[in-house]
Parts: C-alpha cells; structure tokens; sequence
C-alpha cells in the first residue's frame, strides 16, 4: 500500500476544502462521459461500511420522464416547507436543486438486509452513516474531476423510491445531480447569502482532558462575587422545580404565562417537558397570547446539550398533577392557594414547616441543586407578599409582560394588603396574601441550613422567596446560612427597566451571590423568541439557572439559542 507524501495530503485537503453543494444555475450544459460516471461510482463503492455490509443501491436515472416526476415530487416538497421558513423571507428565492439543469441523477439508497450486521447490533442506524460515507466519497471524487454534485433533499423519499420501481427493503438516503460546472464558489453558497453562520471550532470541538471545559465568562454580578460559581464550573447539578397554581392567575390579563383559560395546566406542562421533552396532559405547548413559548424550552434545551444529573418536581399545590414517575415527582399534601385579593387561604405555618422538613431531610446526589419555579401570576403574589411583610417594595417586581399591567395589579394587590391591615403575625399575614412556593422554598432554605451549594434559578419570584426566608428568619430568631446560597436570573429580568432585582436583594439582612446569564436570542430567527430580547416572558422554569449550568459546562449562547429554536420547528 502506497505512503502518500505531504504534496498528497495537501491536494487531498484542498479538494476537500473545495467541495461544494452545487445548484442549478451554476451548471453547465455539457454531459459526463460514462468513464467519468464509472470513477465517480467506484469511489462510492470503496467507502467504509458496517461490518463490510455494503449496504448501497446506486441507481443512475437517465430517464427525462422519471426525472420530470421526480422534480414535481420537489415542487410540492418546497411548496409545504415554505411553510416551515415563513419567517426567513429569502427562503422562496433560494435554488436548492438541479433537477432540470442535469442529465445525469443519482439516486442512492440504504439496502435494509435484515439479520445480524456485524457492528450493527448496537447501533441500527450505522448503515445508514456507511451510505453517506460513499456519497462523501462520491462528492469529493466528483470535485477532483471539477465535476459538481448537488444533493436534493427536498423530496418524499418513498415516493422517489417507488418511482425508480424498488421495494420497501430500499430506503433513499441522498438524490445527486450531477454535471459539468461553470465554477465552484470559493465560499458555500449559504454561507455567503446569511443563511447560516459558521460554526466555530470552539462550538464542533471538546476535549475531555480532565481540565472542566466550563467558564463564568458570560455570567454577570448582580450583587457578592463569582467566587461562588467557580467551584461549580464543569459540575452536575439537580435541577428541581416548585410546582404551584394560585387562583390570582385566573383573574383575567393579569399574567400571560400559559394558555388563555388553562393557566392552572401551565406548571403541569412545564414539569412534563422540562423532565421528559414531550407533553403527556395536554397536547400543546404552553405559550402566552402572543405566541411566546415557555421558558421551560430554555431549560430542557440545556439539558439536552448538558444534562443535569437528575430532574426532580415539587407539587406545591396543583389541581392537576404532572405525569411523571414517582421518583420525579415529590408531593406535600399541599392545596392550591386562592387568590390574594380574596385571601389565598394558605395555612402557611404548616407549608413553611413542610418546607423546612423537606429541606433537612433532602440529600442532594450531584455536586449542586438548582431550585427553580413554575407559578404563572407568581410576580403579583410575590409583590403582595414582600410588600404585606413591610419591604419598600411596590415597583421592583418584574412581569411576564413587557410592561406590567399596572392598574389591574395595584388594585389585586391593594385589595390583598386590606385583608392583612393591623395583623402582625407573619404566618397569618402570609396565609392571605402570599402562594405556597414562596412560603414553601423559603422553609426549605433554612431546612438545608447550607449543607450543599443551592443555587435559586429565578428572577424576583425568588427574590421574594429569600425575603420571605428573611423575615421569618428574623420572626423566629433563626438564621439564613447564605454562604452556600446564590440566586441566578436571565439578563432580561436583571436588565428590565420596570423592575430593580438588585434593589430586592439590598434589602436582605444577609449578604447574597446573585447574578445572570448574558445570553440571547440573536442568532435565532424565529419572532416568537425575539420576543425574549424585547423584554417579553423573561424568565421561568429556571430559564436564568439553566443558562448558568450551560455555561458552567462549556455550551456556548449560539449552540443554546439553536436548540431552543429547534423546538419551535
């Protein structure tokens, strides 16, 4: 066997560096030879292959009538994915094929051959891959011929196969036009129209060296310092989340955290997909009136890149439970509350206690635990309850508007401070006015008592929760063991113009680690999380802490944003 020489490797990189997807109109009339056809096809042919299967069909299409029905296989393909690509207007102006500007097809397709394959036992899909190592080979023969092959994919692979007569053991995998060229782009030709940018290596490549691949680059001091963070960087984490529906969320346009008329489904939903990417309660996703799909998207795309070393769920009063196994579902006994400005009729002393139980007893299996929240209208509770335990509060919280519904809330909250004027004790005070995540979570800071890093994935909801642990810290002569205790949010709650988390926080009789994540949504191009950078949503389902383990593990905002996106199809 030959030692190839460096002048070898040299044209070997160049042609691979060179090759391109060719469209339509950059092909030429002029025809490949059958000697030509032949070199291209022994280069497929020599591709490694799954315990040397072989498992490739190459079937040359020379026919025009079986080509023209092919192409209108394509037409009515790039009809229906227009659809798909409505927010990307260049999308109806791209040429993504060459069916009618080649002679020459190729259509290449998996041989499914039953049995036992050799290296295929594990993973099935393996043949498939040795399928388009022969096209790569193919492609890059073709390029040192200055031939060009453009890949069609755009199709009803079915209807493809049953046009070219095969049967069902046949499954296409790529359909090639191949011909002269009249030049190849220096660039790919999706690159230099903005369709996509490329990756950097950075983004494609890890090296698992021992060294944590992590940073706390993009996370941003709110208050205390990183030297809290930087003991977690390239650690698992827990990631938990309080369940909770209070009534004040059916008091109509005061939150737009789920669907119209299902609020009380939106912290089911979000357990579902956050623990198990589907939806199994309601088939739909939680997203508010203008198309804004939940925060829990964030969460699950981390773990998705990422993933946490369990997830676990907190029903903190539902009236529906998420379909989860037991052993991700924790459950307290707890009602759910009822609206704040016709007293929530919690009785808090018992949730506190339930709290702070849970937290002494819990033992946490990773390195770390995220606490998050799922409470839809939690920010008019929170207010409610900061501003009922006496904290200079009243324009510091944030919304899942852009814009906080003002009127509609002053008057909620002003209602529920009546029902607590000349009271003095807190748990009665918190039993009218507050929800029982609030109550729940700040018992269950004092029951850990910093036994293990606890971060609080969340925006001023959990501000409100270290306020509330505040004063019935204070109320009781009791302690909060801030030392291992850090809250994280997401830039569009630490940034809001209508809220001031830093402001909460200063008013804490302990010393906090807060910070947030400088992550967003500008490599994205779907309107609905653009929305996400205008100051919409915001955060939820420990959006803020989900980005904070991201980046804490290496996965960068680009590779974040894709994932998300990539559920909104």
């Amino acid at each position: 066997m030959k030692h190839f020489t460096q002048t070898d490797q040299a044209i070997l990189e160049h042609i691979i560096k060179a090759r391109r997807d060719v469209r339509g109109h950059h092909f030429t009339q002029e025809r490949v030879s059958n000697k030509e056809l032949e070199r291209i096809l022994d280069a497929g042919h020599h591709a490694p292959s799954v315990g040397y299967s072989q498992p490739w069909k190459f079937v040359v299409v020379q026919d025009k009538s079986v080509q023209d029905a092919v192409y209108e296989n394509f037409k009515q393909s790039f009809k229906k994915s227009k659809k798909r690509f409505k927010h990307r207007a260049s999308y109806a102006s791209l040429k993504l094929e060459a069916l009618k500007e080649t002679s020459l097809h190729i259509a290449v397709f998996y041989h499914h051959q039953g049995g036992s394959i050799l290296g295929q036992t594990s993973q099935a899909d393996t043949g498939r891959y040795s399928v388009a190592a022969a096209i790569q080979n193919m492609w890059l023969m073709a390029r040192a011929m200055n031939i060009g092959i453009g890949w069609v994919s755009i199709l009803k692979p079915k209807r493809v196969r049953k046009l070219l007569g095969l049967g069902e053991a046949y499954e296409l995998v790529g359909y090639l036009c191949v011909g002269k060229v009249k030049t190849f782009l220096d660039e790919p030709e999706l690159k230099t129209k903005g369709w996509q940018k490329q990756k950097s290596r950075s983004q494609t490549v890890s090296f698992l060296n021992g060294t944590p691949k992590g940073s706390t680059k993009h996370i941003k001091t709110i208050v205390g310092s990183k030297a809290f963070l930087k003991p977690l960087v390239g650690k698992k984490a827990t990631f938990m989340v309080a369940l909770s529906h209070t009534q004040t969320a059916n008091i109509e346009g005061i939150t737009q955290a789920g669907l119209k008329g299902l609020m009380h489904l939106t912290p089911t939903l979000d357990a579902e997909l956050l623990t198990l990417g589907k939806l199994k309660t309601l088939k739909k996703l939680p997203k508010t009136a203008k198309g804004i799909p939940t925060p829990a998207l964030i969460s699950r795309a981390v773990h998705l890149l990422s993933p946490y070393g369990r997830i676990e769920s907190l029903d903190l009063g539902l009236l529906k439970a998420p379909k989860l196994k037991t052993k991700q579902l924790h459950s307290f006994n707890i009602a759910p509350s009822g609206r704040i400005d016709k007293g929530a009729n919690i009785n808090a002393l018992e949730v506190f206690e339930k709290g702070v139980a849970f937290g002494r007893s819990y033992e946490c299996r990773d390195d770390y635990l995220i606490l998050a929240e799922s409470v839809p209208s939690g920010t008019t509770t929170a207010t409610a309850t900061a501003l009922a335990l006496g904290y200079d509060a009243k324009k510091l919280f944030s919304s899942s508007f852009k814009e906080v519904p003002n009127s509609l809330r002053q008057r909620t909250i002003a209602n529920a401070l009546k029902r607590v004027e000349g009271k003095s004790d807190l748990f009665e005070i918190l039993g009218e006015v507050s929800d029982n995540m609030l109550i729940f979570n700040a018992g269950f800071i004092l029951g850990v008592e910093g036994r293990f890093p606890l971060v609080l994935a969340g925006g001023t909801q959990m501000a409100c929760v270290l306020l509330v642990a505040n004063s019935l810290a204070r109320y009781m002569g009791a302690e909060v063991k801030s030392n291992n205790l850090a809250l994280c949010t997401t830039k569009w709650v630490a940034l809001d113009p209508h809220s001031d988390i830093k402001a909460l926080l200063s008013m804490l009789d302990f010393p906090m680690n807060a910070y947030y994540t400088n992550f967003h949504f500008g490599s994205c191009f779907k309107p609905a999380l653009k929305r996400y950078d205008k100051g919409e949503a915001k955060e939820g389902v420990g959006a803020g802490g989900a980005l904070m383990y991201g980046y804490l593990n290496g996965l960068s905002t680009q590779e974040m944003a894709r994932q998300v996106e990539g559920f909104l199809g």
